[in-house]
């Protein structure tokens, strides 16, 4: 499938249409969209509604219509796509004297009006030209949406407000620093209690295979044997590690939990562990810091013009 920029129409607001028959949707995310860029689908019925992260910058939507039997007129081709009361006219791409895909990408502008839109429609249309509307169901865009901002956030892309993540709600919290952590003697947070999260293993396999050539059967059972190793030896992990580690696979773009977990703590417990060995600590927090010479028994006192 081919998509190609098109210049977004301005056009009025039309009557808006109860579509009662308009599927619940699931939508899939793909990194499969114009020039390789990611995007999230949902097939329902014999359309594939589209929102992609256009290689402008912006967000792309896209209506491919599958086995239609569409004659395009002759002159400017376009297809109407309505959500609620928001309007916009697509480009179509033929195949076969039959048009196959309508599409186009949205300027910054009118990226509210549709996010807005989103927010309380629960369906849309495709008016094709000279054609009676094909309804689609929205549910679950704006959430798809959203997951598609923070991926293109992760991966050093962007896209136009209000599709960008909020803020953190603390930014100023300083990050741990695992590896400095590492290499201090001992456990900072010795007794916190930490359980192993209950992740959904399921889920996250489904959505975690966009730049992986692993099947859902290959990452589901990887988890499930990171789980059971991470339930077997969980408190034998340092809590300050366990924190800090738990820390990172919260990232929202880290789906595969257990094995990042997994390796997080082996790695970073194993780093401790030769540390100690190099400094000869015996991994008590009575090791450090050094206590003060003058409260060793037998220690001289400082004197008098000593600093």
């Amino acid at each position: 499938m081919r998509l190609l920029p098109a210049a977004i129409l301005a056009i009025g607001t039309l009557c808006a249409t109860s579509y009662a028959h308009a599927a619940d949707p699931d939508w899939i995310f793909a990194n499969s969209g114009p020039a390789g860029q990611p995007m999230v689908m949902s097939h329902q019925g014999t359309l594939d509604i589209m929102f992609y992260r256009a290689t402008s910058g912006t967000v792309g939507i896209a209506i491919h219509q599958r086995h239609g039997r569409y004659r395009n007129p002759k002159g400017v081709e376009t297809a109407m796509v309505m959500i609620g009361k928001f309007t916009i006219a697509l480009q179509i791409f033929s195949t076969n004297q039959k048009w196959d895909t309508a599409g186009g990408d949205l300027n910054p502008d009118t990226v509210p009006d549709l996010v807005n839109a989103l927010k309380a429609a629960a369906t849309g249309a495709l008016i094709p030209f000279e054609h009676e509307p094909v309804p689609f169901s929205v549910k679950g865009a704006l959430a798809a949406l959203d997951d598609l901002a923070r991926y293109a956030t992760q991966h050093g892309e962007s896209l136009p407000p209000p599709l960008q993540p909020a803020p953190a709600p603390h930014a100023t919290t300083p990050v741990v620093d695992i590896e400095k952590l590492a290499h201090h003697p001992y456990d900072t947070q010795h007794g916190r209690r930490l359980t192993l999260p209950q992740y959904d293993i399921a889920a996250n396999c489904d959505r975690a295979h966009i730049e992986m050539q692993d099947t859902d059967g290959e990452c589901v059972s990887a988890e499930q044997k990171s789980q059971a190793a991470l339930t077997a030896h969980w408190t034998g992990y340092d809590s300050d590690l366990r924190a800090a580690c738990l820390s990172l696979v919260s990232d929202p773009g880290r789906l595969e939990k257990y094995q990042a977990l997994l390796m997080c703590l082996s790695r970073y417990q194993d780093d401790r562990r030769q540390w100690q060995l190099v400094s000869g600590s015996s991994g008590s927090d009575d090791i450090m810091p050094a206590k003060n010479p003058a409260q060793q028994g037998g220690a001289p006192a400082a004197t008098a013009g000593s600093p």
